[in-house]
């Protein structure tokens, strides 16, 4: 009989909007998330938010705004830009930004953490930094997204072809709409926080998010199939405006820097966790959970990265063969 482990979320929540102090802040930032007050977005700021209170002798608070409550990524970018926010998580909208980090959901780029971590804490990391520097943001910090699953209500997906037919919600991205639609599926994209809706409906059949979105939105509760593909590693971005991030002083801005590296360790910790008992957690809800074959995957995934490479700069093809070849 298996051990029956405690909710990785219950066990990991923490307080929202920590890093708040007894003694007002004399200076408040806003950092606004899509992610649930639960999920692996707010453990990133909880880090960000906590490390920056105690580095600051709480003289500055980072307060945190969760679940799209501040609206969805590309309208934070916005905000970003008006600097009626200072910090937003942001993921795959990062391509409206720059079009060529696209590459980085290339399927199948990413072979593991340890190949992230190699990638985002190096030299290509700090290409990327520089890159959105570049266009007047500045990357305070990546953190993880994590490896991407399949979930549906209508079969196990062991293979590209039982995607055929299939009503697939997407991120707003056309890289991603394109992949599970060469895959056979029927994708189109939706808002995140209307998914849980439009599964418990059937506006759509399947999903494919981390693990710990499966659990952070109780997606278990209105699927029944989980297909372990790994199929795109999600990459995180903190990100604020590059001339708000210069107003601020010196030790704001180490603070923040050295708060960024605690989210992204805390959330590659968080994923590592999600990976091990978020199966079982969801298991015990009634869902069915199967391995993919992962060659198919990867022989279907192959023609996609000439496709979706074209017309994007020499500088980002070669980004592509940096981080594949990358130890």
């Amino acid at each position: 009989m298996k051990r029956k482990l405690p909710s990785l979320l219950t066990a990991m929540a923490v307080s929202f909007g920590t890093a708040g102090s007894a003694t007002a802040a004399e200076l408040e930032l806003r950092a606004a998330t899509i992610g649930s007050q639960q999920g692996i977005q707010m453990t990133g700021l909880n880090a960000l938010a906590s490390h920056v209170a105690e580095a600051t002798g709480d003289s500055v608070e980072v307060r945190l705004f969760h679940a799209g409550s501040l609206g969805d990524q590309i309208s934070n970018i916005e905000s970003l830009d008006t600097r009626t926010i200072d910090i937003a998580t942001i993921e795959t909208p990062i391509t409206t930004i720059d079009e060529d980090l696209g590459i980085l959901s290339l399927p199948y780029l990413f072979r593991d953490r340890e190949h992230v971590r190699n990638v985002f804490l190096g030299e290509i990391g700090d290409t990327i930094k520089e890159q959105l520097q570049g266009q007047n943001y500045r990357v305070i910090g990546f953190y993880e997204g994590g490896f991407r699953h399949i979930t549906n209500n209508r079969r196990p997906i062991a293979t590209p072809e039982d995607l055929s037919g299939l009503r697939i919600r997407t991120p707003e991205s056309r890289q991603r709409v394109e992949m599970f639609n060469a895959y056979g599926a029927n994708a189109s994209p939706l808002p995140y926080p209307e998914l849980y809706s439009a599964l418990q409906t059937r506006v759509f059949d399947g999903q494919e998010n981390p693990l710990v979105e499966v659990e952070a939105s109780r997606f278990y509760e209105v699927q029944d199939y989980l297909s372990l593909s790994g199929h795109v590693y999600t990459v995180g971005f903190l990100l604020m405006n590059e001339a708000r991030f210069q107003d601020l002083s010196d030790e704001v801005q180490q603070a923040l820097l050295e708060g960024g590296q605690k989210a992204f360790d805390a959330t590659v910790d968080f994923g590592e966790r999600a990976d091990q008992s978020v199966i079982e957690l969801v298991e015990q809800n009634g869902m069915q959970v199967n391995e993919v074959d992962l060659d198919a995957f990867i022989e279907a995934s192959q023609p996609l990265w000439e496709r979706f490479t074209q017309g994007m700069s020499d500088e980002a093809r070669e980004l592509v063969q940096r981080i594949a070849e990358h130890p």
